[in-house]
């Protein structure tokens, strides 16, 4: 397969955190050697917290809707991951299958 392809929107977006540097890690960065793939499961959970938040703040301003829910801004996104309701419970499940994934389709493309 080749190598994910990211869009102008999400190459903003952190793919990773390395919590000994407080440092969020891009997409560019790990393409260039600059930064190395950190696995999202050797993150605290705060640390992936930390990780997903940056990730909603840092691209463009969005709504949602839970098929049961009001619709939700960026920020209400954030708030509920912050409080630890059950949508920002959801959504950092959604984020950590979806880095996950992300992170070793990149990781196997690097090797080739």
């Amino acid at each position: 397969m080749p190598m994910p392809k990211i869009d102008a929107a999400n190459a903003k977006k952190p793919l990773g955190y390395d919590a000994s540097r407080k440092k969020y890690i891009l997409f560019e960065e790990i393409l260039t050697g600059k930064e190395v793939i950190i696995p999202i499961d050797s993150l605290s959970n705060e640390d992936f917290k930390k990780l997903v938040i940056e990730r909603q703040l840092a691209g463009p301003d969005y709504r949602v809707q839970s098929i049961s829910g009001p619709p939700m801004s960026r920020d209400d996104v954030v708030r509920a991951i912050r409080m630890g309701e059950p949508f920002g419970r959801m959504t950092l499940e959604a984020e950590k299958s979806y880095l996950r994934d992300l992170l070793t389709e990149i990781q196997r493309n690097m090797k080739v």
